[in-house]
């Protein structure tokens, strides 16, 4: 599918993709894998200073005032080149925090990169339950965990999806808040995730400031399962296109292992079903309002199936030397597997679907 886009998408998708190539793809994951927190805080920093933090963010907060199609572009470049940090919820992020009152100064920190906010919903797969009660002049205290918060160690804060008096609302939590405890662990491609307890934790209650966008805890997950699904759609994106290239020019029998019917039959089948997560992307991200609960959750469910396959695929169309550490296409298997389990897996978002569906 190729999507028809604005001159103006069209220079943000490129000027995407040269900086991530002068960040460093492949060879700079290997690197971050073993350091502290996994991704590179200064290169986050550079990443808002080209504004991609407050892309969802209204002009008149400081933000760019897009929408979720040039987020989707962006995530996609970063999908492809194995970006560790954590950009796309960095973005939502930001988004809700815009979409809530009192929350200017802050707000301006996280679109500036000088402060990582990151947020912490519930996932289908079951992340823990928080509970919300109230604390005097206007305060919160919560009770409980969640489980999968990315970049949680490195963190400055945190966007918490609580159980309330009146429901569900967010709550800001401050990191080294009394209460607070992160068990950080790593996960396969090295990124940093954390499973956090909630012991008595003091929260700000971030009120929305109408009944729509991110400021809300559904639309927030909802808006976090699009943007993992675009950088799914980047990586197994790279894998095909790496193996295309592979089977162009490895030879076998002396003929290019791309004259082989079955290996062309396989490329194809990649082919479609990325193409297929594109097409529901862009056309979930370019519509109107809210992104509907059950839309999402099928967007994640196609997209974290298709990154599966089409990575394995490039595996085993590579043969012995894919699996080895040194070569690349085993770096984008790990990554789609941990995108792919990110906010629950396909059999859970279908689930959801379902749900979504009644």
């Amino acid at each position: 599918m190729d999507l028809l886009l604005s001159e103006e998408q069209r220079m943000l998708r490129d000027s995407a993709r040269r900086f991530l190539a002068r960040a460093g793809g492949a060879e700079r994951l290997r690197r971050l894998r073993d350091s502290e927190y996994g991704f590179d805080r200064d290169v986050l920093r550079e990443m808002a200073a080209e504004g991609w933090l407050g892309v969802l963010v209204p002009t008149e907060r400081g933000g760019l005032g897009l929408g979720m199609t040039e987020a989707a572009l962006l995530l996609e470049q970063a999908g492809r080149a194995l970006a560790l940090e954590p950009v796309g919820a960095s973005m939502i992020a930001a988004a809700a925090l815009a979409a809530s009152e009192g929350t200017d100064a802050l707000l301006a920190r996280v679109v500036a990169g000088d402060s990582l906010v990151m947020p912490a919903v519930d996932a289908v797969s079951g992340a823990g339950e928080v509970r919300a009660t109230l604390a005097p002049e206007g305060a919160a205290v919560l009770e409980g965990s969640r489980l999968g918060v990315p970049a949680a160690a490195a963190a400055d804060g945190m966007l918490v999806a609580a159980s309330g008096p009146d429901g569900q609302m967010l709550y800001h939590v401050e990191a080294g808040a009394k209460g607070l405890r992160i068990d950080a662990r790593r996960t396969v491609d090295g990124a940093s995730f954390g499973d956090v307890e909630f012991d008595a934790v003091a929260a700000a209650p971030l009120v929305a400031r109408q009944n729509r966008g991110f400021g809300r805890p559904a639309s927030l997950r909802d808006g976090l399962l699009v943007a993992v699904s675009a950088e799914l759609l980047g990586t197994m994106d790279a894998a095909l296109e790496m193996t295309l290239d592979y089977l162009r020019t490895r030879e076998q029998f002396g003929l290019p292992l791309g004259a082989f019917q079955a290996l062309q039959h396989r490329a194809v089948d990649d082919f479609t079903r990325i193409v297929g997560t594109r097409s529901l992307l862009f056309r979930i991200a370019g519509g109107e309002g809210d992104i509907a609960p059950a839309m999402a959750a099928a967007l994640k469910a196609h997209a974290s199936e298709s990154a599966l396959r089409v990575t394995k695929s490039a595996i085993q169309m590579h043969g012995a030397i894919a699996f080895t550490d040194e070569h690349d296409a085993g770096l984008h298997l790990k990554r789609a597997m941990t995108l792919s389990a990110w906010l629950g897996n396909a059999a859970a978002q279908r689930e959801r679907y379902a749900e979504a569906m009644l």
